[in-house]
């Protein structure tokens, strides 16, 4: 029996003035996704454990069966995914380029927490002079592809936990009360000042650099046997090259998101041939909720349901379990995450439901029937040994 997550990743949200005072969830046409719902179990899934870090590495920790407080923080997870030398003396700082807006750094805004997601072409000769002029061998500073790098930081462990704002959760924000002049971060937002003035004088959309995620190497341990991820993120390839999960990756950049559901769908397909445990995890709907972009999150959906969804059921073949979740909330009116139980839905093939609603936050409170992640891994379990 086929045991299948499908993760949307930050695709929970509240309202939007723009969608009528909808969600996506509610806005979007969602057939196939309706269909589903009414013939399974539905209610929410806490994801993030009280006190843990709100963003995708605990949840997808979490919704994979893995415990989520081994995370040390996300940047060494998105290093171990681009086979950077792995050091556990070492501290890891994840490096956005981004775009302020402002006179100088330290009354600067974040307008893009990406730099509006800028080209790798455009943004790598530029980071890796970055890298030799401003930073040296104590606080080496790798590029990782489009706005992403990591600081390696020798011998830093000593340093963790250093604390950060992430910048999708302060973008139209004075960075000014997140400045640490004193103590351990003083070094850190010293190079960040640096960065800015030394992107300044470059003409790409990246004007600064904005310092997160700082980590330390974490024990993810788990049965892997049968198992398989599909995902298209660093943070993704990280947590399953720790685990030593097998991962197939498909890349967005450079295409339309419906090309990228169509070679999603092919792999989704062929794994489930395969493996007999398949994690599907979808990034778009997360990162339009960081660009504040609603209204393309909602289509996200839609091309979700109508290019993924729908034929994904028809290919699947044998009995299976489908959990379908969001990891996390992720806000399109601030590109903030939020940590409450998110909606799920868990269908068996074999045992079917009969309920209301749709796949919707609302729906999914209405149910009033939270578990847990692992609860919800359970379920997958139990229902393989029953007949």
């Amino acid at each position: 029996m086929k045991k299948i997550t499908l993760v949307l990743d930050g695709v929970a949200d509240r309202p939007n003035a723009a969608l009528g005072n909808k969600t996506p969830l509610e806005y979007a046409k969602t057939p196939n996704l309706d269909a589903l719902y009414a013939k399974a179990l539905g209610g929410t899934v806490l994801t993030i454990p009280d006190g843990l870090e709100v963003g995708s590495a605990v949840a997808n920790l979490s919704l994979l069966g893995f415990d989520p407080h081994t995370y040390r923080g996300r940047s060494i997870i998105e290093a171990a995914g681009l086979h950077l030398p792995m050091n556990e003396e070492d501290l890891y700082i994840r490096c956005n380029l981004v775009t302020f807006e402002g006179d100088s750094f330290e009354t600067s805004r974040i307008k893009s927490y990406s730099a509006y997601d800028i080209a790798t072409e455009v943004a790598e000769p530029v980071a890796k002079e970055l890298a030799a002029k401003v930073f040296d061998d104590e606080f080496q500073l790798v590029y990782c592809g489009s706005f992403r790098c990591t600081l390696i930081v020798k011998n830093g462990k000593t340093l963790y936990p250093v604390d950060f704002m992430p910048a999708h959760d302060i973008i139209g924000q004075d960075i000014a009360p997140f400045i640490r002049t004193e103590g351990k971060q003083a070094k850190f937002f010293e190079l960040m000042k640096r960065s800015y003035d030394f992107l300044q004088k470059k003409n790409i959309p990246a004007n600064g650099m904005w310092m997160w995620g700082a980590s330390i190497m974490p024990e993810i341990k788990g049965d892997t046997r049968g198992r398989v991820a599909l995902s298209e993120t660093l943070l993704m390839d990280g947590i399953t090259t720790i685990a030593g999960l097998t991962n197939i990756g498909t890349r967005r950049e450079g295409r339309s998101f419906d090309d990228f559901l169509k070679e999603k769908l092919e792999k989704a397909v062929k794994a489930v041939e395969e493996y007999d445990d398949i994690y599907v995890h979808i990034q778009e709907t997360d990162d339009l909720s960081h660009e504040l972009q609603p209204i393309e999150k909602m289509r996200a959906v839609e091309s979700i349901d109508r290019v993924f969804l729908g034929e994904f059921l028809k290919n699947i073949g044998d009995d299976f379990t489908l959990s379908v979740a969001s990891d996390h909330f992720t806000f399109s009116d601030t590109g903030a995450h939020g940590g409450e139980p998110v909606p799920f839905l868990f269908y068996d093939s074999r045992h079917e439901k009969k309920q209301t609603g749709r796949f919707t936050e609302q729906s999914g409170r209405d149910k009033k029937y939270t578990i847990t992640a692992a609860e919800l891994k359970d379920m997958q379990r139990q229902a393989e040994t029953q007949r």
